[in-house]
């Protein structure tokens, strides 16, 4: 838990729900930090990940942002042969990746916002010109190509605040996308594999509506009370079904194992995907334990299948 990323603090939170809920009669946890600059500690300690693999026999993964969701720790845990929870290093790097991710469900026939992608040294001026008179029309969705938890995502009314926006996303990403805004219901679903006789098992699905925030921002994510959270949500059953078969196809096309959790916006019946999260929090106030919930897993019981999932492929 922890990291490098802006995420880190969520992260911990994540770790200690886990500890927490843990079968303590099954497993023998051995709580792992990783502090803001990179550097591992173990019992309050500061020590070598090659130190710390040989204490353990499963790496449970709770980790958000660069470094934990990216594939990297699960390149150097696939390196050093040390199972782990979630998906494997190409999928995580895929999911975290809005860009390439997108692309890759347009392919498969998924609908999704229209988007814009920008890189330092792009004719930017030109380009958002361009993508605002002739491709979409204003508010339009700001945020970092590779981050997840809403971090350093906006929606821009005008060509002054879009401005600001993209400057405020440079400094986080090197690669900024702007996309359309579908003012619609917000949902997610998960899908969790080997779970009620079924090789993938599509979660009840979430409509998210956030109490102070235009969007679902990080504080609506993480802050008690800052949305409204309905599982299962109240939509009429066509649509309810293309929501999971579209959490479906993510989690499939992306290459995911274990469970995932993809993000939908519905407007006028039909379904935008936005992104798929390779390893969704496991707070108090994330969803997927919630989803897991209204099918009857406990927190603990979910813990059990995502290490079940971590240790036996299938």
């Amino acid at each position: 838990m922890g990291g490098p990323s802006v995420e880190h603090e969520v992260s911990l939170d994540t770790g200690r729900q886990i500890i927490e809920n843990l079968n303590k009669e099954r497993y023998l946890p051995v709580p792992v930090k990783i502090s803001k600059e990179g550097k591992w500690i173990l019992n309050g300690k500061f020590a070598s990940y090659l130190s710390i693999f040989k204490k353990i026999d499963f790496a449970l993964l709770a980790m958000h942002g660069e470094f934990g969701e990216d594939g990297k720790i699960q390149g150097l845990l696939d390196f050093h042969n040390i199972p782990y929870g979630g998906s494997g290093t190409a999928a995580s790097a895929l999911g975290m990746d809005k860009l390439k991710s997108r692309e890759l469900f347009k392919l498969t026939g998924l609908t999704a916002p229209k988007m814009l992608h920008l890189r330092i040294g792009d004719n930017i001026p030109s380009l958002i010109s361009f993508f605002t008179s002739k491709v979409v029309k204003f508010p339009v969705v700001v945020k970092p190509r590779s981050r997840g938890s809403s971090v350093g995502v906006s929606i821009a009314d005008t060509e002054k605040s879009l401005q600001k926006a993209i400057q405020a996303a440079f400094k986080i990403d090197s690669d900024v996308l702007i996309e359309e805004y579908i003012n619609g219901i917000e949902v997610t679903c998960g899908v969790l594999e080997n779970f009620n006789n079924q090789k993938h098992f599509v979660l009840p699905v979430t409509q998210i509506i956030p109490v102070k925030s235009k969007f679902f921002d990080y504080k609506a994510k993480y802050k008690p009370g800052a949305s409204k959270e309905i599982t299962p949500a109240q939509i009429d059953e066509l649509k309810y079904q293309k929501i999971q078969q579209t959490a479906l196809t993510a989690h499939q096309v992306v290459g995911c194992r274990g469970y995932s959790r993809a993000d939908m916006i519905i407007r006028n019946g039909s379904v935008y995907i936005l992104e798929i999260n390779t390893l969704p929090g496991l707070t108090k106030t994330s969803l997927f334990p919630q989803q897991a919930a209204a099918v009857g897993l406990s927190f603990s019981q979910l813990i059990d299948k995502i290490i079940s999932n971590g240790t036996h492929t299938s």
